[in-house]
Order: C-alpha cells, then structure tokens, then sequence
C-alpha cells in the first residue's frame, strides 16, 4: 500500500513538471495555462499510476495460474510483432494524411493498439508460439531427438512400488530416465510421514533411487525444472512431460487417466507386471507352497512367484507344505489371474 502511494505520488509529480514544461493543456476557465498543466497533468499522472498498480497486481495474481509463463511469453512475442504491424501503418499514416492532430492521434492509435491487441491474443493462447525451452507441440525435445528414444519420467507412486529398480536394472527400458526434484521433495516428504508404513515405503525409494544413481548402466537424471505457479505434483509432471516430449513411468490409476487426456504415453508397471506373468493350461503340473486356508472346505492357497493366487482343492491339510498340483482352470478378475488347481494325488486327480 505504502509503495502504490509513493508511485503514484512521484507519478504525479513527475507528470505535473513535465506537463508545466511543455505546456500540454491550454488554459481553462480561470487557471492559468501553468495552473492547468500543473493539474490536469499531475491528474494524468495519478490516473497513469492507478493503471499500473491495477495492471500490476492483476498480472501478479494471473501469474499464480498454471501456464501463465506460456501465456507471459506469448503475449511479449505477439505483442512485438503486432507492434512491429503498428510501426508499418504508422509511417503509412504518416505519408498518406497530411500533418495535424488528426494524423498525431491515428498514428499513436495505430501503434499502441496494435501492440495491445497482440499482448492480448497472446495472453489468451494456452500453448506456446515459440518452441524454445518452454514447451512442447508435440514435437521430440533436443535430449530425444539426440538419443532416439523418449526420455521415461518416474514419478512418486512408481519409485515407492520398488519394482522399477528390477526393471531399470533388466535393461529393457531404453533412454534416459529423469526424476524431477519437486518428486524427490515428496519422496522425502513420505519418508519423514508419522505413519510407519508410509515411511518405510518412502525410504526405500530413496534407497532404490541411490542404488539406481550408482549405478553406471542406468541413465538416471535429476531434472531440476520445476513450476512454482504450480501447485499439484501430478501436473507438474504432466507440464515436464509435454515439454521433454516423455513418457511417464506410474501405476497411479488417476494420473494414468489425467495423462491419458492430454495425450501423454503411459508405461504402467502393473500392466506389464500383468503382460509377463506365465500362461497356464488345464492339466499343466506346478509345484507350488500351500500358505493358507481358502474360504471354501478344504481350499488351500497358495502363490506362485509373480504373485498370482492359486486356489488349491483339496489342499487345506497341505497348508505349510510344498506339493506338485495339477492346473484345473484360470480365471481373469480385475485384480488380476487367479489358478484354481489341486494336488497331483488327490482322489479326484487320480480319478481324471
């Protein structure tokens, strides 16, 4: 409050002695041609400083906005050349009209509004009119284009899962692979959380992370781009996705969806955790651990190593057992295949 006063008291100021000295306004009334040019101009300059206040805080405040960088260097981009268009038309104005005001005013119309009508246009539009470094159209960025392949984006939901040390470290994902340090700052968020199962999850991501850094066969990159007008981690990582051109690397169900929207390439551990799991036919021998009692009489379960439920008929003496048991048929449910298979020397097998 205390700095709009002054601007706009220095403003005055200013306007009053330089309005005094070139004499802008004529008399009127009774002041004096001084007096008027000392009011109306200091006037001028109050009203002048008003608008820039006004212009300055609105301009803050859309700053806050996610993409308002885009839309700040829009504007500049669009307001110069549409200002470049004002210049021509005012030396057209200037050889077309003979002098006088009426030429003066429709020069300065021509050049300011032209300039105005640029920052404004630019200002509305969402994605960039230059590439540069602040966005993508969906064009490869330099690093892709470089490398061949997309930069992998991970993201907090990914590193906490623990599987992506295994799959980096396989081999099969190509290209360099970026966490950014607003991730990194929620990974230490989780890792420092009161609740004991959060932390541990949250530190061994860190720990995967370390591992992963040292490791000289991984490209793993630290991206320090961040976005403060932007509040949301998931956007975040939408924006640096468009911008490297990236595909991102989660199993978070609802930034999978988001993602998908702005037309972004989705890797999903748990599908491919899904796609890779073994195939198994009715009659198919499989030597598996009875772990636990199945909800029906005389169900046992078991797992096999990828993580998939086996319903073992028969098989509740089994429990804590390791037996040979023969497939009886698999069934796809949402979370997942499930076996239902029973041991090799139940009655029921051998009499099949």
């Amino acid at each position: 409050m205390v700095l709009s006063i002054c601007l706009a008291s220095v403003l005055a100021l200013t306007s009053g002695i330089i309005s005094s000295v070139y004499r802008f306004f004529p008399h009127v009334g009774s002041l004096s041609v001084a007096a008027s040019n000392w009011l109306f101009g200091s006037l001028s300059g109050a009203i002048l400083a008003a608008a820039l206040i006004i212009s300055w805080r609105a301009l803050a405040r859309s700053m806050q906005d996610e993409g308002s960088e885009i839309r700040f260097v829009n504007a500049i981009l669009l307001g110069l050349g549409m200002g470049l268009v004002g210049t021509v038309l005012y030396f057209a104005i200037s050889a077309a009209f003979p002098a006088g005001n009426g030429r003066s005013v429709a020069r300065g119309i021509a050049l300011a509004g032209s300039a105005l009508i640029g920052l404004r246009i630019g200002y509305n539009l969402s994605r960039p009119i230059w590439q540069g470094s602040w966005g993508s159209t969906g064009q490869p960025s330099r690093r892709s284009r470089a490398s061949g392949v997309r930069p992998k984006l991970l993201d907090t939901s990914v590193i906490i899962d623990g599987r992506i040390g295994s799959l980096l470290s396989t081999g099969f994902v190509e290209g360099p692979v970026l966490v950014p340090e607003f991730v990194l700052a929620e990974l230490q968020a989780i890792a420092d959380s009161a609740n004991s199962l959060r932390r541990r999850k949250g530190r061994r991501g860190l720990e995967i992370l370390r591992r992963l850094i040292e490791d000289d066969a991984i490209d793993l990159r630290v991206s320090n781009t961040d976005y403060p007008s932007i509040r949301e981690v998931d956007r975040k990582l939408i924006r640096l996705a468009q911008e490297e051109s990236a595909a991102l690397l989660t199993i978070d169900s609802n930034l999978i969806r988001v993602a998908q929207v702005e037309s972004i390439e989705i890797l999903n551990i748990r599908e491919l955790a899904r796609a890779v799991k073994p195939l198994f036919v009715p009659g198919e021998a499989i030597f598996l651990e009875v772990v636990d009692r199945g909800e029906e009489v005389d169900q046992g379960i078991a797992y096999l190593d990828d993580g998939t439920m086996v319903v073992v008929e028969n098989g509740r003496q089994h429990v804590g057992q390791k037996i040979h048991a023969t497939v009886k048929t698999t069934l796809q449910t949402e979370a997942g295949r499930m076996l239902f298979a029973e041991p090799a020397h139940s009655p029921t097998h051998e009499r099949t």
